[in-house]
C-alpha cells in the first residue's frame, strides 16, 4: 500500500508541475497578445488599480485557506466559518476600495483609476462566494480535480479577456474579463463539489489562532513585489507605469516562473530531510546547482536579447521598456537562486528569519528611495531594487549558514562557478555575433538564442569534463536526457 501512495504522490507532483507550467504558458501568451492589442497607457491603468486592490486584499487577509489545509479533520461548522469570514473579509476590502479609489486616482494623477478600482472590488466580491469545499482538492491531494478547476479558471479568463479586449479595444476588456471569469469559476465550484456552506462564526477563534502570522508574511511579500511599481506610478506617466509593469512581468519569466513549479516539488523533499541536516545540506546544494544551471543563462540571455525580443514579441511601441527588462531580469537571477535557501529555512522552522530578510530588503529599498528622492525615475527605481536584492542576498545566506551547521560559503559557491563562466562566454560571444551579422530583428533573435545556448552548453560541459565529471547539475541533466535504454545499461554496469 505505501508504494502505491508514493507513486500516486509522484504522479501528482508531476501533474502539478506540468499544470503550473501550462498555466504560466497561457499567462505569458495572454500578456503578449494583450500587449499587441493595447497601448502602454491601458496597461498603466490596470497596473495602478491592481496595486491598490492587491494591497487592500493583503491587509485583510487572515489566511483562511491555510487554516483549512492545516486543520486535520475540519468539521462542517469550521468550513462554514471559513466561508463566512472570507465573505466578510472581502466585503471589508471592497468597502475600503470604494472609499480609497478617488484618492488612488489623485495619487496616480489619472481619474480613470477610480472606476477601475471599484469594478475590480466587485470582481473580488464574486470570487469570495466560491464554494469553500474545493479546498478539499488540495487538502486530500485530489490532483486531477484541482488541476481541472485551476485550468478552467485560467482558460475562461484567457478567452473572455482576449475576446472582450478585441471588441472594446481598451483596458476595460481586461477588467471585465477578470470579472466574468471569476463569476464562472464561482458557479462551477458549486457544480464540482457537493458542499453547501452556510453563514456561521462558530469556529472563528480556532481559525484566527492558525492564521495569526499570515498578515505579516503577506505584507512583506506584497511590498517586496509591488512597492517599486507603486513608486513608479507616483512619479511617471500612466503609459510608463504600464510599460514598467509589463517589463516586471516579463522579466519574471526566465527566473522566477521557470523555477516555481520545480520548487513546489522540491519543498516536500526538503521537508522529509529536515531531521537529517547532512541530507538536507546535500539536497540544498544539489537543488541550488540545478537552479543556477537553468536560471543564469536564461536571465543573462534575456538581458542580451532584449533589444530584439521586445520589438519582435511586443511591437515597436514597447521598445522603451528594454532598460527596465534588463535590470529587472538581473534582479531575478538573485531572487531565483535564493528560493531553495528560503524553502530550507521554512522546513527547519525559521520562518521569522525569512520575514526578517524580507523586511531588511524592503528597508534597504526605502532608504535608497529616500536618499535619491530628488533624482528618482523609473529606471533608477529598478536599479535600486536590484541593489536592495543584492545586498539582502548576502544577509539571507549568512543567516542560512547560521541555522544549518556545516554549510559554508565554499560549498554554496561550488555549484555556481561553471554557470558563471558559461554566462561570461555568452556575454563575449553575442556582441561579436551582433557586430558581424546584419539581419532583421527576428532573425537576430533566433541567432542569438541558438549561439548563446551552444556557447553556454559547450563551455559548461567542457569545464565539467576537465573537472573530472563530478556529480552535480550537469550529471543530473545528462541523466534526464539520455535515452532510457542507455540509462538502464549504465545502471547494470
Amino acid at each position: 500500500m505505501p508504494p502505491v501512495k508514493s507513486q500516486s504522490l509522484t504522479r501528482g507532483a508531476i501533474m502539478m508541475v506540468a499544470m503550473r507550467w501550462f498555466d504560466r504558458l497561457i499567462g505569458i501568451a495572454s500578456t503578449f497578445i494583450l500587449a499587441r492589442l493595447l497601448v502602454p497607457d491601458d496597461f498603466g491603468i490596470i497596473a495602478m488599480a491592481s496595486v491598490v486592490v492587491s494591497f487592500a486584499d493583503i491587509i485583510f487577509d487572515i489566511g483562511i485557506n491555510v487554516a483549512l489545509i492545516q486543520k486535520k479533520n475540519p468539521s462542517q461548522p469550521y468550513y462554514n466559518t471559513a466561508w463566512t469570514l472570507r465573505i466578510l473579509q472581502t466585503t471589508c476590502v471592497a468597502a475600503v476600495l470604494m472609499v480609497l479609489a478617488p484618492f488612488a486616482a489623485e495619487y496616480y494623477k489619472d481619474p480613470r483609476v477610480t472606476s477601475a478600482v471599484q469594478l475590480m472590488a466587485l470582481s473580488m466580491m464574486m470570487a469570495a462566494f466560491e464554494n469553500v469545499g474545493i479546498v478539499d482538492f488540495q487538502k486530500h491531494l485530489r490532483f486531477g480535480d484541482d488541476i481541472r478547476h485551476v485550468m478552467f479558471k485560467r482558460l475562461v479568463s484567457f478567452s473572455v479577456t482576449i475576446i472582450l479586449t478585441i471588441i472594446l479595444q481598451s483596458y476595460w476588456g481586461m477588467i471585465l474579463g477578470a470579472l466574468c471569469s471569476r463569476l464562472a469559476a464561482t458557479i462551477r465550484s458549486y457544480i464540482v463539489h457537493p458542499m453547501r456552506p452556510s453563514f456561521s462564526l462558530a469556529e472563528v477563534r480556532a481559525i484566527f489562532s492558525v492564521s495569526q502570522w499570515v498578515l505579516v508574511r503577506n505584507i512583506s511579500a506584497f511590498l517586496d513585489q509591488k512597492l517599486h511599481i507603486f513608486m513608479v506610478g507616483g512619479i511617471a506617466k500612466t503609459s510608463v507605469t504600464g510599460g514598467y509593469t509589463l517589463a516586471s512581468e516579463i522579466s519574471d519569466v526566465p527566473g522566477t516562473d521557470l523555477l516555481a513549479p520545480i520548487n513546489r516539488v522540491l519543498f516536500p523533499a526538503f521537508a522529509r530531510a529536515k531531521d537529517d541536516l547532512r541530507e538536507l545540506t546535500s539536497l540544498l546544494l544539489r537543488a541550488q546547482a540545478i537552479q543556477m544551471m537553468v536560471t543564469f543563462p536564461t536571465c543573462v540571455g534575456f538581458v542580451l536579447t532584449a533589444h530584439e525580443f521586445v520589438p519582435v514579441a511586443l511591437g515597436e511601441k514597447w521598445v522603451f521598456i528594454i532598460p527596465f527588462i534588463q535590470v529587472l531580469a538581473l534582479s531575478n537571477i538573485i531572487q531565483s537562486i535564493s528560493s531553495s535557501a528560503n524553502y530550507v529555512l521554512t522546513v527547519i522552522g525559521q520562518i521569522r528569519v525569512l520575514a526578517l530578510t524580507s523586511w531588511i530588503q524592503i528597508g534597504v529599498f526605502c532608504v535608497g528611495a529616500m536618499l535619491l528622492h530628488a533624482n528618482l525615475n523609473p529606471e533608477r527605481i529598478a536599479q535600486l531594487r536590484l541593489l536592495a536584492i543584492v545586498l539582502t542576498f548576502g544577509v539571507s545566506y549568512m543567516l542560512l549558514m547560521r541555522h544549518v551547521p556545516g554549510l559554508s560559503v565554499g560549498m554554496l559557491a561550488r555549484g555556481s562557478g561553471r554557470p558563471v563562466l558559461g554566462c561570461l562566454a555568452m556575454v563575449m560571444a553575442l556582441p561579436l555575433l551582433e557586430a558581424g551579422v546584419i539581419a532583421p530583428a527576428w532573425v537576430m533573435l533566433l541567432l542569438k538564442v541558438a549561439v548563446g545556448g551552444l556557447v553556454y552548453c559547450a563551455v559548461v560541459l567542457g569545464l565539467w569534463r576537465l573537472a573530472g565529471r563530478p556529480d552535480g547539475a550537469e550529471s543530473y541533466f545528462l541523466g534526464k536526457i539520455r535515452p532510457a535504454p542507455a540509462r538502464a545499461a549504465a545502471e547494470v554496469k
